[in-house]
């Protein structure tokens, strides 16, 4: 279990290290799919969850329902966030230039949209891409709605790194140097477990 912990903390270091330096060297947003994070909560949670069944599996003493209800719970909660959590986050972005990079590939694909209040209705699709931006970290987050097209999103992510690569932008760091922190501390943490397994 300690090589576990070891393995998945220094996994994390280098994935948030990678997005945050990424981001501030290349000075362009960065796309990553949503999912992607929730991977990371799973196999950071998954051996808290098999230690409580285990633990209560092999206790002499029969705690009924309520011993289960804590992993139960976790486990519910990482299945809703596979669900809701759909599309892509953006990262570094600022609010035209994620809505300008959305714009150019819609345009590069062909498709006739209109735009509304976080949410931009693809006409000929009759389908909806959901748009949420937290401009003061510089994160933001699309995805489809009312579509069974599950390649139209994968379509799209071409046209919006070609707009980020062909246009000069400042993107906004604050998320990204907060990756790199917590890349930087998860590190330290990982090499903390290193030496005590190493004893």
């Amino acid at each position: 279990m300690s090589m576990y912990y070891l393995f998945v903390t220094a996994a994390m270091a280098i994935f948030f290290l990678y997005i945050g330096t990424k981001v501030i060297v290349s000075s362009k947003p960065l796309l990553i799919p949503s999912k992607i994070f929730i991977v990371i909560v799973l196999f950071a949670l998954l051996p808290k969850v098999i230690f409580i069944f285990k633990y209560h599996l092999s206790s002499p003493v029969d705690l009924g329902l309520i011993a289960y209800i804590s992993p139960l719970i976790t486990i519910a909660l990482i299945v809703f966030c596979w669900i809701q959590l759909k599309g892509y986050i953006a990262i570094g972005i600022s609010d035209d230039s994620f809505r300008d990079s959305l714009h150019y590939a819609l345009h590069k694909n062909s498709i006739e949209f209109e735009e509304q209040l976080s949410l931009i209705k693809l006409k000929d699709i009759k389908a909806d891409l959901q748009v949420s931006v937290q401009s003061w970290m510089g994160t933001g987050q699309f995805k489809l709605k009312n579509s069974k097209d599950s390649h139209l999103l994968a379509k799209l992510i071409p046209g919006i790194n070609e707009f980020f690569l062909a246009n000069a932008m400042k993107p906004n760091n604050t998320i990204s140097l907060f990756y790199v922190v917590l890349g930087l501390l998860m590190l330290i943490l990982a090499g903390s477990f290193y030496s005590s397994i190493q004893r």
